[in-house]
């Protein structure tokens, strides 16, 4: 019998992803985003375990690409601070990170930049990055 101190610090970060990303969903990827594409559903099966990676889906839309992946369980659930983390995962490549309903199920939704696309800064961005910068000098 294996006990818990025994196990491998390798099977500890993967005991709750029961599931793979499929080489068919990233062979649909654009070779500059394959691994990001993996990276960002591995992570976000980790952060979630309710994911079917199995039913996602890639599609590029012109400049981007939108990786939809089912959320399992009577009743999936995906906190703001978990969008979060999955964006600030790559924070210049991740444009979007929301849950959408589609055919009944729960989805989960990445929109990414192609990786020829210049790094915007948008309003929010620029205002939070001022409170950090005042509240460390008001002292």
């Amino acid at each position: 019998m294996v006990g818990r101190e025994s196990m491998s610090l390798h099977a500890m970060l993967h005991k709750d992803i029961n599931d793979e990303v499929p080489h068919s969903v990233l062979n649909t990827c654009a070779d500059a985003d394959k691994v990001l594409v993996e990276n960002l559903l591995r992570l976000a099966q980790a952060e979630l375990s309710v994911l079917n990676l199995a039913s996602t889906t890639v599609v590029a839309e012109g400049k981007k690409t939108v990786v939809r992946c089912a959320l399992t369980g009577p009743t999936p659930s995906v906190s703001l601070s978990n969008m979060r983390a999955l964006q600030a995962y790559s924070p210049a490549r991740v444009l979007e990170v929301r849950t959408a309903l589609q055919e009944g199920s729960m989805i989960l939704v990445f929109e990414i930049s192609d990786s020829s696309v210049r790094m915007s800064t948008t309003e929010l961005e620029i205002v939070r990055i001022t409170k950090r910068h005042r509240s460390l000098f008001s002292h």
